[in-house]
């Protein structure tokens, strides 16, 4: 259980306001600043450098705030965790970004179910940004993540490399020769939504090259992998996604990778978890798991 006060200090960096926490924490406003000032003093260091209408973090308190977020997660981990040990039991509760959950983890599954078919599991497919949020919530043990994510706030095992590519329609002019990347921008770029790991990555490697999502003919965003892959068929469009998830549509010349040069572009899976995690042992054993099959 977190204590109160840090409680309230995690609030006021969510609303930013001191009013707003004290509704929100059903307070009076000065019972706020008055937590505040004992985090101060107990810690003997300035955590608001503002407490006017510009409210802001001082680096301590963005520290303390990274801090606290931690722990608030991990302290909602210890009950489910000490029913699991009561119960001698080790269900699989994860989150999976859209290319991982729909490509790579079914096969993984099927020979996690070979080997306890008694076996509880919850597989959450989101996009990476809501992932980190459900880690942060406590509602999933890990997350199998394609994009990029904070480094710092988290603890990170690496699955596989993946190769991302740019894929169109057979029928496509560009599809039997090889090109670069600018000669792609009158093309319809077809790509997911913000904050999924596959557009994160596109538009890094767009960064790269002075270019952007916007230099494209139009842009046409779609949430669904299988529906991206139809309108490329159906040579509406381009899209960019990882090998691994288009694989089988190359192999049968339903789709066609695109040859660009100098885009050479590997990125991780990778198998994402809290820092200090109560269950860390339990965590390890399913990454070990999951690797152990997918390599299989």
């Amino acid at each position: 259980m977190l204590d109160n006060r840090l409680q309230t200090f995690l609030t006021l960096c969510e609303t930013c306001n001191y009013t707003k926490t004290a509704e929100k924490l059903n307070m009076t406003q000065p019972a706020v600043s008055q937590h505040i000032q004992f985090l101060e003093n107990y810690y003997q260091v300035a955590l608001i450098s503002s407490k006017g209408k510009n409210f802001s973090l001082t680096e301590e308190g963005k520290a303390l705030q990274q801090y606290v977020r931690t722990l608030k997660a991990n302290s909602e981990r210890i009950l489910p965790l000490l029913h699991r040990i009561k119960n001698q039991v080790k269900p699989l509760n994860f989150g999976a970004t859209l290319t991982i959950g729909e490509y790579m983890i079914p096969p993984i599954l099927y020979q996690i179910f070979k080997e306890d078919p008694q076996i509880n599991i919850s597989m959450f497919v989101e996009n990476t940004l809501v992932l980190q949020e459900m880690l942060w919530d406590g509602k999933i043990d890990f997350a199998l993540l394609e994009g990029h994510f904070s480094q710092s706030q988290f603890e990170f095992e690496l699955i596989s490399n993946e190769t991302f590519v740019g894929v169109c329609s057979p029928n496509n002019e560009i599809a039997s020769k090889t090109t670069d990347l600018e000669e792609l921008l009158s093309q319809n770029l077809i790509l997911r939504e913000p904050g999924s790991g596959t557009r994160d990555i596109l538009e890094q490697a767009l960064y790269n090259h002075n270019l952007s999502i916007k230099d494209f003919k139009r842009k046409i965003e779609i949430g669904n992998m299988n529906a991206i892959k139809e309108l490329c068929h159906q040579n509406i469009g381009i899209t960019f996604m990882y090998r691994e998830a288009v694989k089988k549509e190359i192999s049968q010349g339903y789709l066609k990778e695109i040859p660009i040069r100098n885009f050479n572009i590997i990125h991780p899976f990778n198998f994402v978890y809290l820092k200090n995690c109560p269950d860390k042992s339990q965590i390890e054993y399913w990454f070990e798991r999951i690797v152990y099959f997918r390599n299989s």
